[in-house]
């Protein structure tokens, strides 16, 4: 796709793939939350090493009117008014229905409802076993989400996910996605797990944990996980999370990402200055900052050692 900038000239720009992405949240025994992240592949063309959430590609069944039939607690017409109608109706419950098949893929973790509307969990280690075989079977394409559903008389649990958040990957990168973020509870009975593919660990760690071993270098996160964990940081529980989702206008987030003395630097749209980035000029001065903390509305990131660091004008 061709853009005309500002200036008059133009620039090829890649068009964004659907995508969806769920953060799995568990209670913590003493106080507070963690989340399940996942480590990509060094080799994965998209954020190899980095620490990400579950999450991937909307496919073409994921929209099919024979899954949509095996769908409870969210509609097609709710889908639509959650994304504000700016999906088409056959489009909006696919971005849950991938929200579902990619938590399972790469974690693990099924969210669905028996015969009796009760939450699945395995019954013991040999249905526990065959689920596993489904997910080795989904990620190869041997198996759909709606034969997996047939097969065990399950009805994928929509009302499970909560829309959260609406990124978009910067227009400079070639390999875009247009994601939205859900939030899931850890399901009794379950265990999340990485898939020793595309995924090489999985750990669960509070959102200020994840932070600090981001700056240390234990754990490197993509940036719109970095960012998500750092608005996550600020609720005491998933209760108090959940119900400040109902206060919450989901805009899409596109950051600019650009440089600093050969630093890449993302620059995200309700910093100051985004729309002079936007524009393709560069203020001056902007190399003097401060890691953040958790807990601060970072509104830019830069990259130093491999890793993205929180970065706050002074």
């Amino acid at each position: 796709m061709i853009l005309e900038q500002a200036d008059g000239s133009k620039k090829m720009v890649s068009i964004p793939k659907k995508a969806t992405t769920v953060i799995l949240l568990r209670e913590r025994k003493s106080e507070g939350f963690e989340v399940f992240l996942l480590k990509r592949h060094e080799k994965s063309s998209f954020m190899g090493g980095n620490y990400v959430y579950p999450g991937g590609r909307v496919d073409p069944d994921d929209g099919t009117l024979e899954i949509c039939s095996l769908c409870k607690g969210i509609s097609t017409g709710q889908a639509h008014q959650t994304f504000g109608g700016s999906i088409p109706h056959e489009e909006s419950l696919a971005l849950w229905i991938a929200g579902i098949r990619e938590l399972f893929e790469e974690s693990g973790v099924l969210l669905a409802y028996d015969q009796k509307g009760n939450l699945f969990q395995p019954k013991n280690s040999v249905e526990r076993e065959r689920f596993l075989d489904y997910r080795g079977l989904l990620q190869k394409g041997k198996l759909t989400l709606c034969q997996l559903a047939q097969q065990e008389r399950l009805l994928l649990a929509l009302d499970q996910i909560h829309y959260y958040a609406h990124w978009i990957t910067p227009e400079a990168r070639s390999e875009r996605f247009d994601t939205r973020f859900f939030l899931a509870r850890h399901p009794v009975g379950q265990e999340a797990s990485h898939d020793k593919k595309e995924t090489t660990a999985g750990l669960w760690l509070t959102p200020q944990k994840a932070i600090v071993e981001n700056l240390e270098g234990e754990v490197v996160l993509s940036p719109p996980t970095l960012k998500t964990l750092e608005d996550l940081s600020r609720f005491k529980s998933i209760d108090d999370l959940f119900n400040s989702l109902k206060k919450t206008d989901i805009r899409p987030i596109l950051p600019i990402l650009t440089k600093i003395s050969s630093d890449p630097l993302l620059v995200f749209p309700w910093d100051p200055e985004y729309d002079i980035f936007q524009k393709g000029e560069i203020p001056s001065p902007i190399n003097h900052g401060r890691p953040s903390q958790p807990g601060d509305n970072t509104t830019r990131l830069l990259m130093k050692e491999n890793r993205w660091f929180p970065y706050c004008r002074t």
